[in-house]
């Protein structure tokens, strides 16, 4: 059932802000606690205001309107890639193929049999079911290697910069970097009556439509986190992805910074964000039928 217009004028009663915009918050937020959070509350409170208001990393605050701090978090534009293929590979690749075309070419100007061809293919182990017909395939395979390895060369050579890493393609995103709840205020947002957490509500109330400002203004197509996840059983990355809509995905990567070692890399694209939201709240209550089963 979707969510009521009691429930919408609660959530629209908090308030979402930058840190720095009121020199309060530097006061209110010092009785933020989070048992599990207690190294980011620790960072939040030493450095948030400070990197705030320098433009290295947004921080917000989600608060009641007496002043009571129900959450935070923090958003940094970063960047995902698909990665490029592995040169050594191709290196390798290349010079296997080479030998196995001039081996093609010296059997017969004229043609080659069916036999001598399987027999070289075999010699250079590329597949014993390969066809003449294949042939062609594997010559379009060489080409493509050749600009490739061309291609990467010659950037290497005009790059001054040995720090570049080179990748297939790249994505637009934003990080969330912070995400955590205070637990001063889980029994205040328990009398509110609602059947979600906080950090789930809060995210897709105030979280979500941040990341879509974000698109407004500029090229953006996922939002990514690091889920530092120290639990046996994954408690944190199913949360991320049940809840939020984060998944692990094998086939686009992003930089991890030292801060985030350990921690498992989840991301989702924008795009998606504006159904899931309304899923989110078009089922915000239990159907009366659910209740009554």
């Amino acid at each position: 059932m979707r969510i009521t217009k009691e429930q919408e004028n609660i959530l629209n009663s908090f308030i979402c802000e930058r840190l720095s915009c009121d020199a309060v918050n530097e006061d209110i937020i010092q009785s933020f606690v989070s048992k599990k959070g207690s190294s980011l509350v620790a960072y939040f409170k030493e450095y948030g205001m400070k990197e705030d208001r320098e433009g290295t990393t947004s921080f917000y605050i989600i608060k009641t309107v007496s002043g009571d701090v129900m959450m935070f978090f923090s958003l940094k534009c970063g960047a995902l890639f698909e990665p490029l293929q592995d040169e050594d590979e191709v290196r390798q690749d290349f010079q296997r193929l080479l030998s196995l075309l001039q081996a093609v070419e010296n059997t017969n100007q004229y043609g080659i049999e069916e036999d001598e061809l399987n027999a070289i293919l075999t010699k250079y182990q590329v597949n014993d079911r390969f066809s003449i017909e294949d042939l062609g395939k594997l010559i379009g395979k060489f080409d493509k290697k050749k600009i490739f390895l061309k291609q990467l060369f010659g950037d290497k050579e005009k790059e001054d910069n040995d720090k570049i890493f080179r990748v297939q393609k790249t994505h637009p995103g934003i990080e969330l970097v912070h995400f955590c709840t205070n637990d001063n205020m889980k029994e205040i947002w328990g009398k509110y009556g609602f059947t979600h957490t906080m950090g789930e509500t809060l995210y897709w109330k105030f979280i979500v439509p941040k990341f879509l400002e974000v698109q407004k203004i500029a090229g953006c197509e996922y939002a990514f986190l690091f889920a530092a996840d120290l639990s046996e059983d994954g408690t944190l990355v199913n949360y991320y992805d049940v809840s939020l809509k984060f998944e692990k995905r094998l086939d686009v990567g992003t930089n991890k910074p030292f801060y985030d070692f350990c921690c498992e890399f989840m991301c989702q694209r924008i795009n998606y964000m504006i159904e899931k939201r309304e899923e989110f709240f078009d089922n915000f209550n239990e159907d009366i039928e659910d209740v009554l089963i």
